[in-house]
């Protein structure tokens, strides 16, 4: 109870009216807070009072609740930024350094209705015009700045880039096969694009999901990686690249999984293939676990197995001295043999099913039976079909008398006969009447063109010098021979090019006043046939032949341009006998061998003779290889072709040696360099190099890639020429002259390739077509087949491609040609094609691959003036190591020693110990190595490593034997 003035008033008199109007005040006031009014409470909504001007808390300074990202313009779609700022009076976009104008800007203001704080929003659209525009090298960029009355604030840096993405892919994924449960990875390198392109795959169409797929995995750089091959996994392959411009989807390549063949188990052991006596018993087993698929391999190992087994016979058996005889009985019979001239044929059959042993009886019956062959059609046959009564020969046997059908058949065989031989007779009366007019000819001074397609080279004995005013003296003296033999060397020249003349002087010994102790000697024409007339090979180009007279000094005979040499050593041939030996390159495709799938050849194919040489010790053959070697994946071997008497069949080629291989017979010692391939043989035929992968390998050989461009072209296309040859200079030099003939003309340097084993196809793709011209859709890429490349038998194997001329007015080509292997990504090559067609090509090809060197030719006169010069051989190149040294070296290394270091250890150091057996066999393995030796190594300072290599050896005494012999400045 309160008291006032004296009064004493009740609490809820005074107390309740103060308590309601405080509670009004609260609400008025809540309402004023939140910017209400009575009226809208009337009208049952609320209504924002207008914003405060002033920031209601100006000691906060403005905080970003947004700030601009970086962003892309998407084609003709604008960039748009957003920027939310909390406690500011003010925000505005300022981009490179200059503001945006509220024009360009969206603002909006409001308050949050949880917290009541006044927040400002703005955004800019920023068009591709803008970024064009900009000049700043750090790109288009903008900031957005905000204010109020206790500070600025700015936010992050917005980059703006223009978004594209191009359409073609840097590296495309290439089809491939792979093994099952193998690994495999698919490259792929997306086209350039803004933003970086995201990487994904699709297999038929179908993206492939990583996370549920875990045996793909798909790497930063975008390659495809499949951890564990499957056949599911088999299919075609598509790699994608997708961001915020475009999509884009390479070439499909297509995935293959093969499966190498696995045996199955053995089966149960059969019967024994006989019920009495010995037998035989076989199990099998089939290549069906797995069963191969898709070109693999199939099994290796037998598929079937036999053993011998031993059964009683339990019928027409007795015991003799205690052991069971056995009779026999016979096997079943024997084919049909071949019809004989009496129409008659034969078989036979044997008493061994079991043989007679142990006291058995032989079989009863005939092994022998015989029947006519020709059904009764054969007059012989029925006359020997009638047996002749024993004690009677047919000569007492009436004779039928022939009928008038075969007298009218003798009749005309007698008239066609006599027709034939008086043909023949005509034909002898004109070609003796063609060979007198070739005498006046002769007789005239003039000559005429050789055949050389034939093998008798008749040539005008007007052989005349420079200055044509001498005559040979037995022209003077009235002897006119029809064959002169190449070999003597009447002129000593150069080879000339075809705008040069030939520059000959006549040699000292090249008339009969020659020294009587020359090599080459001749004063008559010898009674057997030259070299050019009987000795060379019919059918090979005198381009690629080369031959030389050989004494018992020796000889190296080598082909021009083409890295093949004959070398026959010291003693080789007899003393006092001179030997023509020739080389030749076959170039022809019916020459090479007929190969299987998995083999190849390595080497040009070289033919040494004549036949019949009749040789003391082996020579030694060199020619070049495109084989790999490093490392060695091939199983090598030589293929040796005699010599076919028929000139228009093919030659039968056989394995002679396989390397690794060889035994105490094998009649040939292979040597193998890294480039050279040298063959120590004394058989004269037709050899070369061919190779195949060992089991579960892949072997590289190296091609040559050679383009070129024909002399003459229409003005609306241009052709170019791409031949891939092994790499070998024969196989080169066959492609020059095969261009020169058409006047071609090299586009570029001759690139080397390597080609793997493997079954893809070899590719070429046209591209980077310069302006002025175009290919054809569809046709910048070929590609040739595994097969062809690999075992075919063409010798200059090549492809095309035709540019079509759209503007005249450019007159240069520029293109790239890619090659590669499909599947391989390690080995590919690329030809730059840059020539301008205004550039007169020269009268020959420009094309040369070393200069010529000297040689001895000879040189014939032809109608017309023109020099015809076949190419013989360079002048005979010394031997390093004399007789004298030789033998004293054979009386060093031959005999073994404690050491060791005999003729075996010499060989070790050469690097030719493959094999020692072969060097084993001769009467001084020392000889046949340096014989080796001299055909490897022609460098200028091989005697000097030789000596050395002694030295190292421990051998001094045979160092000593060369430093006495050639002096001690090596």
């Amino acid at each position: 109870m309160k008291f006032t003035g004296g009064l004493q008033v009740s609490p809820s008199v005074w107390v309740y009216p103060v308590m309601w109007r405080c509670s009004s005040f609260l609400v008025l006031l809540a309402a004023l807070r939140l910017g209400l009014t009575q009226d809208s409470i009337k009208d049952g909504g609320f209504l924002l009072d207008p914003l405060p001007e002033e920031d209601s808390e100006p000691s906060i300074v403005p905080i970003f609740v947004e700030e601009p990202q970086d962003s892309y313009i998407v084609r003709n779609k604008p960039a748009v930024l957003h920027c939310k700022v909390r406690h500011a009076l003010q925000i505005y976009f300022e981009c490179n350094g200059n503001p945006v104008y509220d024009r360009q800007h969206s603002q909006q203001q409001y308050v949050d209705p949880m917290t009541g704080i006044r927040q400002l929003e703005v955004s800019v659209d920023v068009t591709r015009e803008d970024v064009k525009d900009s000049e700043d090298s750090n790109g288009f960029h903008c900031v957005c700045h905000s204010w109020s009355s206790t500070g600025r604030s700015h936010s992050r840096k917005a980059l703006i880039k223009i978004a594209y993405l191009k359409k073609h892919f840097i590296n495309q994924p290439l089809s491939t096969s792979v093994e099952i449960d193998g690994q495999i990875s698919l490259q792929c390198l997306p086209p350039e694009g803004v933003p970086p392109p995201k990487v994904f795959w699709l297999r038929n169409g179908v993206t492939i999901d990583t996370n549920k797929e875990t045996n793909f995995i798909i790497s930063n750089e975008g390659n495809l990686l499949i951890s564990q091959v499957r056949l599911a996994d088999m299919g075609n392959y598509t790699c994608g690249a997708r961001n915020v411009a475009n999509q884009r989807f390479s070439e499909t390549s297509s995935v293959t999984v093969y499966v190498n063949g696995g045996w199955s188990t053995w089966s149960p052991w059969s019967e024994c293939t006989s019920r009495c006596g010995r037998g035989v018993k076989l199990r099998t087993r089939m290549c069906t676990n797995p069963t191969p698929l898709n070109s693999g391999h199939q099994c290796t190992g037998e598929a079937a197995q036999k053993v011998d087994c031993t059964m009683l016979c339990p019928v027409g058996t007795n015991e003799v001295n205690g052991r069971t005889a056995v009779d026999g009985r016979w096997t079943s019979w024997s084919s049909w043999s071949t019809c004989g001239l009496d129409c008659r044929h034969h078989r036979r059959r044997t008493c061994a099913n079991p043989k007679p042993a142990h006291g058995g009886r032989y079989c009863e019956g005939k092994d022998l039976t015989t029947g006519n062959c020709t059904g009764g059609m054969c007059r012989g046959g029925r006359d020997r079909d009638n047996l002749v009564p024993y004690g009677r020969s047919r000569s007492e046997e009436a004779i039928p008398a022939t009928s008038n059908a075969n007298i009218a058949l003798y009749i005309g065989l007698f008239v066609a006969l006599a027709v034939f031989l008086m043909v023949l007779v005509a034909m002898i009366f004109i070609v003796r009447r063609i060979k007198g007019r070739e005498s006046t000819i002769y007789d005239t001074g003039e000559s005429v063109q050789p055949d050389l397609t034939q093998n008798v080279l008749s040539v005008s004995p007007h052989i005349r010098d420079g200055s044509h005013n001498e005559l040979h003296s037995n022209e003077k003296s009235g002897l006119l021979p029809a064959r002169i033999n190449p070999l003597l060397p009447t002129q000593r020249c150069n080879t000339p090019s075809s705008t040069e003349k030939l520059p000959c002087t006549e040699s000292s010994n090249s008339g009969p006043s020659s020294a009587s102790g020359s090599e080459y000697e001749s004063d008559t024409i010898s009674n057997r046939n030259s070299v050019a007339s009987a000795v060379l090979p019919p059918g090979v180009d005198i381009e690629c032949l080369a031959w030389k007279v050989v004494t018992k000094a020796g000889a190296r005979i080598s082909l021009p341009h083409s890295g093949i040499t004959v070398t026959v050593p010291k003693g080789a041939i007899k003393k006092g006998a001179k030997e023509e030996v020739y080389v030749a390159l076959l170039r022809e495709d019916k020459d090479r061998p007929r190969l299987t799938e998995k083999q190849t050849i390595l080497s040009p194919v070289v033919q040494v003779g004549p036949p019949g040489v009749n040789l003391q010790k082996p020579l030694i053959i060199s020619f070049q290889h495109c084989a790999n070697l490093n490392p060695n994946k091939w199983n090598l071997s030589v293929f040796f072709s005699d010599f076919s008497e028929d000139e228009g069949e093919d030659s039968m080629w056989r394995e002679i040696v396989t390397l690794g291989q060889e035994t105490i017979n094998t009649p040939l010692y292979c040597q193998l360099d890294a480039q050279q391939c040298h063959l120590v043989t004394d058989n004269l035929a037709r050899y070369t190099l061919v190779g195949e992968s060992l089991p579960e390998q892949k072997a590289i050989k190296s091609l040559t890639l050679a383009a070129f461009s024909p002399a003459l072209h229409s003005s609306m296309d241009y052709s170019i020429r791409l031949y891939c040859v092994e790499n070998t200079k024969a196989a080169l030099q066959g492609v020059v002259e095969v261009e020169r003939e058409l006047g071609g003309k090299l586009l570029d340097t001759p690139k080397l390739m390597w080609y793997q084993d493997g079954g893809s196809n070899l590719c070429f793709c046209l591209e980077d077509i310069g302006p002025g011209w175009r290919c054809k859709p569809g046709a910048n890429y070929q590609e040739i087949p595994f097969q062809h490349v690999w075992s075919g038998t063409q010798n200059q194997l090549h492809c095309s491609f035709t540019l079509e001329h759209v503007d005249r007015s450019l007159q240069t080509i520029r293109c790239h040609i890619l090659v590669y292997q499909r599947g391989v990504q390690a080995h590919r090559q690329l030809l730059r094609i840059n020539t301008d067609l205004r550039d007169k090509l020269p009268s020959a090809p420009a094309i040369a691959l070393s200069p010529p060197a000297p040689s001895i030719c000879a040189s014939i006169k032809t109608v017309g003036g023109i020099n015809s010069v076949m190419q013989i051989d360079n002048p005979v190149e010394g031997f390093r190591i004399s007789p004298a040294i030789c033998k004293k070296l054979c009386a060093c290394f031959d005999p073994p020693n404690s050491r060791g270091n005999d003729w075996r250890s010499l060989a070790q150091e050469l690097g030719v110990d493959r094999y020692l057996n072969y060097f084993a066999t001769k009467a001084s393995p020392t000889e046949h190595i340096l014989d080796l030796w001299e055909a490897r190594h022609r460098e200028p300072t091989a005697l000097t490593d030789l000596m050395n290599l002694f030295r190292v050896m421990g051998r001094n005494d045979a160092s000593a034997v060369i430093e006495k012999e050639a002096g001690p400045w090596l």
